[in-house]
């Protein structure tokens, strides 16, 4: 009787452990992350991003996905240090990359009030002087 107890509960134990480890594809990943970000779960949203930069560094969407780890800790947690890690990482990583310019951006004027930023004091002089 113990025997047969001890090889289910064996049994179990495998069972379970090959089905958390089971890993998506990139492109599953990712489709779960834009969805966990539309519901506005951010921390599920980023563990997927996260998952796509560890089990795929060199895949189509890890780029996107190390920005996006930093524009939700910067526009939807305000978690700024955070955020200023993530950019500065993809920065490094991805220099030539279409975002990179959008990173260097955020990081400057991450947490600033609207009425801080360049170009709508440059829109506010405009409207003044006409």
């Amino acid at each position: 009787m113990f025997r047969k107890s001890a090889v289910l509960i064996l049994t179990l134990i495998t069972l379970l452990a090959l089905s958390c480890s089971s890993k998506l594809s990139e492109e599953e990943y990712y489709e779960k992350a834009k969805e966990a970000y539309s519901k506005e779960n951010y921390s599920q949203a980023m563990d997927y991003f996260k998952k796509i930069i560890e089990y795929y560094p060199e895949g189509k969407r890890a780029a996107e996905s190390l920005f996006m780890l930093g524009f939700i800790n910067a526009n939807d947690l305000k978690k700024y240090d955070e955020a200023r890690k993530y950019y500065q990482q993809f920065i490094d990583k991805y220099p030539d990359h279409e975002l990179a310019d959008d990173a260097e951006y955020e990081i400057k004027t991450m947490g600033k009030d609207l009425n801080q930023l360049p170009f709508l004091k440059d829109l506010k002089a405009d409207s003044t002087s006409k």
